[in-house]
């Protein structure tokens, strides 16, 4: 159990892994984000994982 989580940590969570699922304008209406931008924060992939995409 974690004391010290709050409800934004668990929505950070869900969206950052949803963010590796969803491409970017399915999950700006899934959360309700109306500038991109905002999702830039959820987003947290590494340049080993984008390049083995374009392999």
């Amino acid at each position: 159990m974690i004391d010290d989580g709050t409800f934004h940590d668990t929505r950070h969570l869900a969206i950052t892994r949803l963010a590796k699922k969803l491409n970017v304008l399915d999950l700006a209406r899934m959360v309700g984000h109306k500038d991109l931008r905002q999702l830039q924060v959820y987003y947290n992939e590494t340049a080993e994982t984008m390049a083995a995409r374009l392999d």
